[in-house]
């Protein structure tokens, strides 16, 4: 795992700033604490700062072919990689190290860009082809790893994280305002865009190439299920449970210690059971909890899995003043606003873990593609809603959902499911802030312009490829494409290596999700309560009934609650105080409406306060002068 960055000059007779580049690299300290690298020539330079995880001595990068026209900086982990080096030591190629880096050197000699799809593993990386002059930018297939992309006439920058453009003198700091109201809707920017205008990051399965000038952006990975007819459950639960097994124990290799960030849910579980089955060592295992007794606090339901599953198990609890501490350093590490309360249990998760490991295995990425979350069973319930007279919805239904205190959910989910159109059903089921709300809340009437505002393009783009599936089937592959990898996933990533910690994802292992998408959705959902039913069905080989039966919670923060007493003055004075940014982009009138209506507990606005809480210290933290230090 590493922190990457580099620059390409479009004008090849200029030299690379080689300070700018240590600048850029600097910035990712954190991210690769056990080394550096460089490589400067001409108008094209590498840096990376390393964290040490396969080949502690030979994996030092950039690293290069045998004759030096082919150079690498990459970020993240190629689990095939001893399967890809046999096949290419057979073509003719000979390897200096045993790190997974230089397989991709020789599979791009070998394939070319093709390369790209015989990678299973989690990656953003850079390849500099001196031969073609070109430059070759890579994201994983499912976005486990971030990859952002700036660029003016003279120059291209890419990084690991956009803080690394802080560096660049000729960096502009403005805010997108197409970017700010997608992220108002979402909690997040969707790929391929950024809060900041002019950056970029590039969408899961996607690699850039920059030759003779030109830039173009190809999907590498573009698996469109094919659904199975014969779907037999004998059958398919043992070829379930042997892939699952091995992408856990292929995720398992590793020259530094391997831990687990263990929940109180199944998922979690099952991947710590099938780890103390490959490993002769007591699987080490970290949960969070909070102080005081909330319903989403798991800390319990884990300390009991630890003891069933006998791993050594270790656990931090933390309260709203340390989440508020840290809240600073959070938004730093996560460069863009991701308005998800999880970033604060992940942070100091991942310090608890990163005291005794260095890699960890979780059990993050299985409620997408499985349909395990409330709105996958309220798509399924849609067509049923859908059929109901149109008076007896609109006059009936929706003003006795509206009249219901706190049930601001419930809402939303007879506002999306009303909607015939999937891909505006699948915008209107993510809406935090709907467009008469943020009608209420810009400052400026129509800004951002109503003609450039189209907040369901990101969803619009996964779901063409998939137009001729069941709209579950199709909502389930947009979510594993689009809010996994620009929410959960970036958080996950940026939080880790916060810590300079190594966090591994094997239920988003490229074998098991092609058995996953190919399942149809009845064996992913089976009624109105079965969800990740043939999943379920598959683990119960390596956990108990006791586990399996526990309810869902969700890796979430008791920010609610916290809202509603501990810090309701200090969310208070940063959204109104009059130097807030809030004030300068929205209506404080109406945000002043929102806190009171959520504190008298007239409504749940826990979303929408939190949104513009992380943009205040979003806004805060990137866009005033900072140091390379800061952190």
């Amino acid at each position: 795992m590493c922190g990457i960055c580099g620059i390409y000059l479009f004008n090849h007779a200029d030299h690379v700033d080689g300070e700018l580049l240590r600048r850029m690299t600097h910035m990712q300290t954190h991210r690769g604490p056990n080394d550096s690298g460089f490589y400067c020539q001409g108008s094209v330079g590498l840096g990376m700062r390393r964290l040490s995880i396969i080949d502690l001595a030979g994996g030092h990068q950039p690293l290069q072919n045998e004759d030096e026209t082919v150079w690498i900086v990459f970020n993240g982990e190629i689990y095939n990689f001893r399967e890809l080096r046999a096949q290419l030591e057979s073509a003719g190629h000979i390897f200096r190290t045993n790190s997974d880096t230089e397989i991709i050197v020789h599979a791009y000699e070998q394939w070319g860009v093709d390369a790209l799809a015989r990678l299973n593993g989690m990656f953003g990386f850079a390849l500099w082809d001196q031969r073609k002059r070109r430059l070759l930018l890579a994201r994983d297939p499912f976005g486990i790893k971030p990859l952002y992309v700036w660029q003016n006439q003279e120059m291209l920058l890419f990084a690991s994280e956009l803080k690394s453009f802080l560096a660049n003198p000729f960096f502009s700091r403005e805010i997108d305002p197409v970017a700010l109201d997608s992220y108002l809707s979402f909690q997040f920017v969707p790929s391929p865009h950024t809060i900041f205008k002019n950056v970029q990051k590039l969408r899961p399965g996607h690699c850039m190439l920059i030759e003779d000038g030109q830039v173009c952006t190809l999907q590498f990975y573009n698996h469109v299920p094919r659904i199975r007819t014969s779907v037999d459950e004998a059958t398919l639960i043992p070829e379930l449970q042997a892939i699952l097994a091995s992408a856990v124990k292929r995720q398992m290799v590793s020259d530094v210690p391997v831990g687990a960030l263990l929940s109180g849910g199944v998922d979690s579980a099952a991947v710590v059971a099938i780890m103390q089955q490959v490993t002769s060592h007591q699987v080490k295992t970290f949960t969070v909890g909070f102080e005081g007794k909330f319903a989403h606090n798991e800390i319990l339901q884990a300390r009991r899995s630890a003891v069933i599953l006998g791993s050594e198990h270790h656990e931090i609890v933390v309260s709203a003043h340390d989440c508020l501490n840290a809240f600073d350093r959070v938004t730093w590490h996560m460069d863009e606003p991701v308005a998800t309360s999880s970033t604060l249990a992940m942070y100091w998760l991942s310090q608890l873990a990163s005291r005794y490991v260095t890699v960890v295995l979780t059990g993050q990425g299985v409620d997408e593609p499985w349909a395990g979350y409330r709105r996958y069973r309220g798509e399924k319930a849609g067509a049923w809603y859908r059929r109901m007279p149109l008076a007896l919805r609109q006059k009936v239904i929706a003003p006795m959902i509206e009249n219901l205190p706190r049930a601001e959910s419930l809402k939303r989910a007879i506002y999306a499911l009303g909607t015939i159109d999937p891909v505006q059903r699948f915008t209107d089921v993510y809406t935090v802030f709907t467009p008469a709300m943020k009608k209420a809340l810009y400052r400026q009437e129509g800004w951002p312009d109503a003609d450039t505002r189209d907040v369901a393009a990101s969803i619009r783009y996964w779901q063409s490829q998939v137009g001729h599936l069941n709209p579950l089937a199709q909502q389930l592959y947009v979510e594993t494409r689009l809010s996994l990898p620009d929410n959960l996933l970036l958080y996950g990533d940026k939080m880790s290596m916060a810590a300079s910690l190594e966090v591994r994802v094997p239920l988003l292992d490229l074998d098991f999700m092609a058995f996953v998408e190919s399942l149809p959705t009845n064996l992913r959902l089976r009624g109105w309560s079965g969800h990740k039913y043939l999943y379920r069905r598959a683990i119960a080989r390596w956990l108990p009934s006791e586990i399996l039966r526990r309810p869902k919670i969700g890796f979430e923060t008791p920010i609610d609650v916290w809202f509603q007493c501990e810090i309701t003055g200090y969310v208070r004075e940063r959204l109104l105080s009059p130097s807030s940014a809030c004030r300068k982009y929205f209506n404080p009138g109406y945000i002043e409406t929102l806190l009171q209506d959520h504190v008298a507990l007239r409504k749940n606005y826990t979303r929408q306060i939190f949104t513009l809480l992380v943009f205040e210290q979003w806004h805060e933290c990137f866009m005033a002068p900072v140091t390379v230090d800061r952190w």
